[in-house]
């Protein structure tokens, strides 16, 4: 079998370990929320993400092109070409990455190809980010955060919720990386928050995580009074 079928019948992140076997990775690395792990200018090696995820702006433009790398996402591509890092990227949440080693073209290309088609599911879950209702919007990034795919329109409260749907959970990121992501104000971020945990759609764990109601993958947060809309800017 090669690298893209053992990555196309693997779970998501038993694909990203299979990956990390094939391409000889160093060890993993740790970066804690908030920590800028790349900027513009610096040569990066390339990257999966494992776990976590990583907020991608560019150095000369507003928040309306703020990009989110999730996990499966392979970043620093620009060093392929012995061009530096065009973005700034920093952790939104507790981030896991793994720098690729050393690999033959062959298995370049292939790796190149599965994760262009991740990132191209990864867009069409992103565009829900930015439409919509300010709890839609919170909701759908809560459920990529947790692993989650947000496809298609609201589902009913009668469907049963799976196993998986009852191990959902995910860590918090500021309020202004929120506010950005999804292009609503800060305040309007907190008050839909506020609002899930009222009617029970998320509640406090450990920390900064938070564990996500079965419902939440059915129905969005009530909407908050007094909601407005409007773009961040968030200092790098």
């Amino acid at each position: 079998m090669n690298l893209i079928d053992a990555l196309d019948l693997a779970p998501a992140s038993s694909a990203v370990e299979g990956v990390l076997r094939e391409t000889n990775s160093p060890a993993h690395e740790r970066h804690a929320r908030g920590t800028l792990i790349f900027r513009p200018g610096r040569f990066v090696t390339p990257f999966l993400i494992v776990d976590g995820a990583i907020r991608l702006d560019h150095p000369t433009a507003d928040d309306s092109t703020v990009l989110l790398a999730l996990p499966g996402d392979l970043l620093g591509l620009e060093q392929l070409h012995g061009r530096p890092q065009s973005t700034f990227g920093r952790a939104i949440v507790d981030t896991i990455i793994a720098p690729l080693g050393p690999m033959p073209d062959a298995a370049w290309r292939e790796l190149l190809v599965n994760r262009l088609i991740v990132r191209q599911e990864h867009a069409a879950q992103l565009g829900r980010l930015r439409f919509g209702p300010a709890p839609e919007r919170i909701r759908a990034l809560l459920l990529l955060l947790a692993g989650r795919a947000t496809y298609g329109p609201l589902r009913s409260t009668q469907q049963p919720p799976s196993a998986e749907d009852d191990r959902m959970s995910c860590e918090l990121p500021r309020l202004s990386d929120m506010a950005a992501l999804t292009d609503i104000a800060p305040e309007t971020v907190s008050r839909v928050i506020s609002s899930m945990r009222r009617t029970g759609l998320i509640a406090r764990e450990a920390g900064r995580r938070v564990r996500l109601s079965t419902q939440l993958v059915y129905v969005a947060g009530e909407m908050p009074r007094g909601m407005t809309r409007s773009r961040t800017r968030d200092e790098v």
